[in-house]
């Protein structure tokens, strides 16, 4: 009997991992992911916005210069970023690590935006040695 739960559980995670998988690979079909040094080369262009996707809390913790604040998991993301974003500007996203940028460079590439994603977040942009400020 344990055996069989302990199988059933490893198909539930590796069907999980699959699932994940997936789902991750389809976000990426609709705009660009740069490293740190390509996204920062990218930003330095006047017809880009950056839009840090994080809370509040986290964007007055220290942020890329010049990145405006909308936060992907707020209600009204899109309608926010269609107040703020014209469509006609190419929309540099980050987060954190890169999930919540990968999710709002799907959500803004869907609905008409020029994306650039920044791989591994504002943790990869730290890393690298990038200008922050608060």
């Amino acid at each position: 009997m344990k055996r069989i739960i302990i199988i059933l559980i490893v198909i539930v995670i590796v069907a999980a991992g699959v699932t994940a998988i997936i789902y991750f690979s389809k976000m990426n079909s609709n705009f660009t992911t740069l490293n740190a040094n390509d996204f920062e080369k990218a930003i330095a262009n006047e017809n880009t916005i950056i839009v840090d996707v994080r809370t509040a809390d986290e964007y007055s913790g220290g942020h890329i210069p010049n990145a405006i604040n909308i936060d992907v998991k707020r209600a009204g993301f899109l309608y926010e970023a269609d107040e703020k974003l014209p469509k006609d500007k190419t929309i540099a996203v980050y987060c954190q690590g890169g999930v919540r940028s990968r999710k709002a460079a799907t959500l803004l590439s869907d609905n008409g935006y020029n994306v650039i994603n920044l791989a591994g977040g504002i943790s990869e942009w730290n890393g690298a040695g990038k200008e922050t400020e608060q």
